[in-house]
């Protein structure tokens, strides 16, 4: 059992890995949430979410919590590491949103495959082989993105990162939500949470109109919508 208590003291290091997404953006460290606040929420959210579902509930919760194992080695990978200039230090770039040729994209994600599963042989190597077939199974289908269970929890995951987002709108007014709008876009198809979507949208709304009112402003804004 010593090389499973040295796994669980290495992934408890989880803790201190922020959402570097959040962080372009000017929202101070320690109000980003980690990646163990995102596995969490994460985690409940398949488990309420995929009642009823047809797929296997527990793998999908099993992909939810090992999904951001490897950010112990690799930190929070994001699509536009290494893009900003080192002189950059407010991410100014990150404020003109851009969107990444595909030919950019699927080289960005070769990259970050490589050292993501690098990270993970590293964090299982002296697991029991049972365990670390186990973990490095879940994590694989999840990159392969073939089965119900990981699509959704892709989907999930993209609807849980725009909650943060909200989050941060709702404490900043001039946070943009629009980049996590726009990833949720490419990804989320299912009836259910495409309507647990129209509720954040209002959610944002509520806020936007709240705070207009506050200022004596009755404009109403676009509801976002996905399609």
């Amino acid at each position: 059992m010593y090389s499973f208590l040295q796994f669980l003291k290495t992934i408890r290091q989880l803790k201190d890995i922020k959402r570097q997404g959040i962080l372009y953006y000017g929202v101070k460290e320690k109000d980003v949430d980690s990646a163990v606040d995102h596995s969490f929420r994460l985690a409940v959210m398949i488990w309420l979410l995929g009642q009823g579902k047809k797929m296997n509930l527990a793998k999908a919760m099993k992909l939810a919590l090992v999904h951001d194992l490897c950010k112990v080695y690799t930190g929070d990978i994001t699509p536009y590491q290494g893009l900003f200039p080192k002189k950059d230090k407010g991410f100014r770039l990150a404020w003109r949103w851009r969107r990444l040729s595909l030919k950019e994209k699927e080289k960005r994600h070769k990259e970050k495959f490589q050292k993501e599963q690098a990270a993970m042989k590293k964090l299982t190597a002296n697991l029991p082989p049972a365990m670390q077939g186990d973990i490095m199974n879940v994590w694989a289908d999840y990159q392969k993105m073939e089965s119900p269970e990981a699509k959704f929890v892709l989907q999930v995951d993209r609807i849980e990162n725009l909650l943060e987002a909200l989050e941060c709108f709702e404490n900043d007014p001039n946070f943009p939500t629009q980049p996590w709008w726009e990833h949720a876009d490419e990804v989320v198809a299912d009836k259910e949470l495409l309507s647990l979507i129209d509720e954040i949208s209002s959610e944002e709304e509520r806020i936007s109109n709240k705070r207009r009112k506050g200022k004596g402003e009755t404009s109403k804004i676009r509801k976002k919508k996905l399609a």
